[in-house]
């Protein structure tokens, strides 16, 4: 990236945080509020917000630090996930592609950027996990636990992320999904669960399992899913807490499996 190009980028970014910060702050309040006018207000900052990121986007370093600066502002601010997912959905085919920039490696668009990015910090192979994993010296304490608390914040926002991506139907497919909820049960029935892990299953399920119902996936699956979910929750090192979190969740599923049953014998 040239000196130029790196300056151009910081400016993009810079301009667009306001756009997106006003945007969200005027949509939150108009979806508050039931107001026309804020609700007008939104959609003129979404338009201006839209024109600028698709016309700012000259290089392909430009596009990837404009969608990491989606992608980070979308997983600190969970509440709004399901705003700057409709978004990234409105926005991925008008985005400029580019050339590869090595062989073999397919174009460069947004769409592409932003799943690697997810797939990245839900693998733990991000820059932020490999910086805390080389924070070893004692005075690095502290901040390592901050940064600590900050990459579990990440994980969480990046599962409602993909979760709200795959309920628009045009990002996040269903089989990625559910690779998702079984790599995240089979990380904490290797390692034995901890209440971290349990409350990343139950949300991400929270998020996405109604749509998952709603679709082809064999419902032994999902009867699978719960019950895999239901043993981890009676190990002992759990709290309360965790344990009533994961009922609700049963409950939860025994009514939409109760629902799409009954869907689909009258369907028949």
């Amino acid at each position: 990236m040239t000196e130029k190009t790196m300056e151009d980028a910081k400016l993009v970014c810079s301009r667009s945080t306001v756009l997106l910060q006003d945007w969200i702050t005027f949509k939150a309040l108009a979806l508050e509020e039931k107001s026309c006018i804020t609700n007008q207000i939104a959609e003129e900052k979404y338009g201006r917000l839209m024109s600028q990121l698709i016309s700012s986007c000259t290089t392909s370093d430009i596009l990837k630090r404009v969608t990491t600066l989606i992608f980070e502002k979308a997983v600190l601010e969970p509440t709004f996930c399901p705003m700057y997912a409709q978004f990234c959905c409105d926005i991925h085919d008008k985005m400029p592609r580019f050339p590869p920039s090595e062989p073999m490696t397919g174009e460069i668009s947004f769409r592409k950027v932003l799943l690697n990015t997810c797939q990245k910090v839900f693998e733990g192979t991000d820059e932020l996990s490999e910086e805390i994993r080389n924070m070893n010296a004692p005075d690095q304490k502290a901040e390592r636990d901050d940064k600590v608390k900050l990459s579990n914040l990440r994980t969480l926002g990046n599962l409602r992320l993909v979760g709200e991506l795959f309920l628009t139907r045009k990002l996040m497919i269903e089989n990625i999904v559910f690779t998702i909820v079984q790599k995240l049960l089979e990380d904490a029935e290797k390692m034995g669960p901890s209440e971290g892990q349990i409350v990343a299953i139950c949300l991400f399920l929270n998020t996405v399992s109604k749509k998952l119902y709603e679709s082809r996936l064999n419902s032994k699956q999902m009867n699978e899913i719960f019950r895999r979910l239901e043993n981890l929750s009676n190990h002992p090192q759990l709290v309360i807490s965790i344990r009533f979190m994961v009922q609700n969740m049963i409950h939860l599923h025994s009514k939409c499996y109760s629902r799409t049953t009954r869907v689909s014998r009258m369907a028949k």
